[in-house]
């Protein structure tokens, strides 16, 4: 799998997270998913068969999954997973599918073992009983992408071409999306998550993203270690060593405190890059030495020593 998606795979693996997810992507913040209530579930490769094996980077489906309650719940993640997969309908039905085959199969073996299909030879060549039912498998497709929202197909028809009157006759088949592009804001989640689809969801205004953080500072001062990985990949964020704290023996860092240090970078570059162009301007219109040296402190406050290195640097 790429970098991004081994990071967001493994960041699912905390059973608080993996619930906060289930929880706002499909029941809309209703706590309806119970950390303690997940156990461990078989992951379900899904095979896309040699084309993609032959392609460089070969793309493969992935579920994080957990039992829950006697439901199997799927969390879906795939490689380059920020960009949108126009196939993602099929991807996901042929996971599912996969999963209800892979139960069949062990009840059959189970049936054979047994030898308790006795009804008759229905029951015998379906390798299961009349009246037996499957786990439900329900699962959800996370869209991480920065630049834009979702805007592949949502469902089987979506990827028809069918006459409205074919419509009623043809098995639709619905994804089960979460895009925080169409959020403005996300109460809906109680762990790490929320900060981590707020800053995707304004990875590209930063104004409105230093709001949240100001607005947020308690939390967004002591953003957890996996969560400062997951960002780096996912929204291109980057918050440095310089400021981490320790808090309770772990790892926290102040993500307010990078994007201050990062502001305050870029106006220190803007300025430097005016001083440059003062300095350029004066010296094609043959203004003297001295006198560019008496703007430069003039205009942009600096020493003696300062203004001269400037103008040796151009």
């Amino acid at each position: 799998m790429g970098v991004k998606d081994e990071y967001q795979f493994d960041y699912l693996d905390d059973d608080r997270r993996f619930a906060d997810q289930i929880n706002g992507g499909l029941f809309h913040g209703r706590q309806i998913v119970k950390p303690e209530e997940l156990t461990p579930a078989d992951v379900q490769a899904v095979y896309l068969g040699k084309e993609a094996k032959r392609r460089e980077n070969p793309k493969v489906v992935v579920d994080k999954a957990r039992m829950w309650r006697g439901r199997q719940l799927h969390i879906l993640v795939v490689e380059n997973q920020n960009y949108v997969d126009y196939q993602m309908v099929m991807r996901n039905m042929l996971s599912e599918s996969l999963g209800y085959h892979k139960q069949w199969k062990r009840r059959k073996r189970e049936h054979a073992g047994a030898g308790d299909l006795r009804g008759g030879k229905d029951e015998y060549l379906s390798g299961m009983k009349k009246d037996e039912k499957f786990i439900p498998i329900i699962t959800l497709v996370v869209y991480y992408g920065i630049d834009h929202s979702w805007d592949g197909a949502r469902c089987l028809h979506d990827l028809l071409e069918i006459d409205e009157e074919l419509k009623d006759y043809v098995t639709n088949y619905k994804l089960n999306l979460y895009d925080c592009h169409e959020h403005d804001t996300f109460e809906e989640y109680q762990s790490s998550l929320r900060q981590v689809f707020e800053t995707i969801r304004y990875a590209k205004d930063k104004e409105k993203l230093c709001r949240i953080l100001d607005e947020n500072y308690a939390v967004y001062s002591r953003i957890d270690a996996d969560t400062r990985e997951l960002l780096s990949v996912v929204a291109n964020v980057r918050i440095p060593e310089t400021c981490k704290v320790i808090e309770n023996g772990e790892e926290r860092y102040n993500m307010c405190k990078a994007f201050e240090d990062m502001r305050l970078e870029g106006m220190e570059e803007g300025i430097e890059k005016g001083i440059y162009a003062l300095i350029q301007t004066c010296t094609e219109l043959g203004v003297p030495k001295d006198v560019i040296l008496s703007k430069c402190m003039e205009k942009f406050e600096l020493t003696n020593e300062r203004a001269q290195s400037y103008i040796e640097k151009c």
